[in-house]
């Protein structure tokens, strides 16, 4: 047997390498990165979608006898438009040159014989108009498009010029209409209000400012601007924009209207005309819509300033969370739900509170609070009482002082009364952060010594239960 000197094995070797080396390739899209982005709001899934153009470079010569078959098939879940193979036979150019037949044209492959009239080199391009899709799955968000090619001799036998499929992705979708909601935690409820404790907000200067009165949070509604992504219409190159795709955008805030002025729930745009925006006091939901002529065009966002004006006549507590989301309702595909956040809106306090569901003023025992202030000063608290029935009549220790790092103990009966009954709730308002005071309440029966002490809890921030 014949043997090969070194340098012929080393040749041969380079031309193995050499070979794979100028495997051909999909060069437009030139990566999966690349696939052209569709907006989920402008389709369903029988929506025709136009991709980009595909091209093949080749990756070895093919002289004049060398004629091949290149077939391009979808992916699963995507069918070519019926007319698509054979309105979009493939064009061969750059260096050498051949002419392009259907041999197979249905909507899941498009077959076609390339009958090389130049010989072909690594720089030849075997272009595909751009594929229309008759169906897909692109109406659910994230769902991609790819498109396969193979290279077969003539008789499609052999594969050539790549030893398998050649697949590029060509389109994904995704959200176009998106709600931002970043975490407003600058509203503070006033122990220290004109009106009474905790009927008023902390005036503050972080946009949108809050004032006494009213206090203020935003949202943003971004019209095809996520920062990263244009996403587009069916036809593939004209950006999806709300202000002509879009009908209405339903926002939802969800929360503790408590205490809430006549129309007091306020929304609006820093575009457009006023919005209408409803919630009651005694609901746990605010609702308005945000109309395409509130939102600036594709490639802008927009704020939204919603804002709670307080009735001033009872307290709003330490403690309330609101949430916004909202539906997005659009003229071609489904209704798009916006995720915004539960805990957009946290409201605090400066101050805390205790309460205890039950006391008594009955004579018969002997009825008072525990309240231990571990702060370095001194700090005063108010007091307000609910009845089972009777009228609440407020005594000399309503109001008050707890004395710096130490137990101020105070009787029932002390801080009210109630006409035709002796049962009641009760909460304490203190003008001291929410970790530094803690209380429990104490009844004892003057004649048999029964009784109980239980602690005080926090009737607005359940996260720190009994303190």
């Amino acid at each position: 047997m014949k043997k090969l000197t070194a340098n012929a094995v080393v040749a041969a070797i380079g031309l193995v390498w050499g070979t794979a080396a100028f495997a051909g390739s999909i060069t437009t899209p030139a990566t999966d990165a690349a696939a052209t982005p569709y907006a989920v709001e402008s389709l369903i899934n029988t929506t025709d979608i136009t991709g980009p153009a595909v091209v093949y470079t080749m990756g070895v010569a093919r002289t004049v006898a060398q004629d091949f078959t290149i077939i391009m098939t979808p992916s699963a879940g995507a069918l070519f438009t019926a007319g698509y193979c054979a309105a979009a036979v493939p064009v061969v150019a750059g260096a050498g040159a051949g002419t392009a037949t259907v041999k197979r044209a249905s909507t899941t492959e498009c077959a076609y014989e390339i009958d090389v009239t130049t010989a072909t080199t690594t720089a030849t391009t075997v272009t595909f108009a751009a594929p229309v899709f008759d169906s897909h799955t692109l109406a659910t968000s994230g769902s991609t498009i790819s498109v396969s090619l193979d290279l077969w001799d003539l008789g499609e036998t052999a594969r050539i010029d790549n030893n398998g499929t050649v697949t590029r992705r060509v389109a994904i979708s995704g959200n176009a209409l998106t709600l931002t909601a970043a975490q407003d935690t600058a509203t503070i409820a006033n122990v220290n209000d004109t009106a009474g404790p905790l009927f008023g907000f902390l005036a503050n200067g972080t946009a949108p400012a809050d004032t006494a009165t009213v206090a203020a949070a935003k949202f943003v509604v971004r019209n095809n601007n996520d920062g990263t992504t244009t996403w587009m219409k069916p036809d593939g190159t004209t950006p999806w924009n709300y202000v002509a795709d879009g009908t209405a955008i339903a926002v939802t805030v969800a929360g503790n209207f408590g205490q809430l002025a006549t129309a007091g729930f306020l929304a609006a745009s820093a575009v457009g005309p006023a919005i209408v925006a409803t919630a009651t006091s005694s609901g746990a939901t605010g609702t308005f819509t945000i109309a395409p002529t509130n939102t600036g065009v594709a490639g802008t966002s927009t704020d939204i300033t919603v804002s709670f004006t307080t009735a001033q006549n009872a307290s709003m507590g330490t403690a309330r969370t609101f949430g916004v989301s909202a539906v997005g309702d659009v003229t071609v595909g489904a209704d798009v739900a916006l995720a915004g956040s539960a805990t957009w809106w946290v409201w605090g306090a400066n101050a805390s509170q205790l309460m205890t569901p039950y006391f008594t003023t009955n004579s018969l025992f002997l009825s008072r609070y525990y309240l231990l202030n571990t702060g370095t000063n001194a700090v005063t608290y108010s007091a307000e009482c609910f009845s089972e029935g009777g009228a609440v009549v407020y005594g000399a220790a309503q109001t008050g002082t707890l004395i710096a790092n130490g137990l101020t103990t105070v009787a029932a009966a002390n801080i009210c009364t109630v006409t035709g009954a002796t049962r009641g709730s009760i909460i304490f308002t203190i003008n001291a952060p929410i970790n530094t005071v803690k209380g429990s309440y104490q009844y004892i029966d003057q004649t048999t010594l029964n009784g109980i002490i239980t602690p005080l809890t926090r009737p607005y921030n359940q996260a720190s239960t009994t303190e």
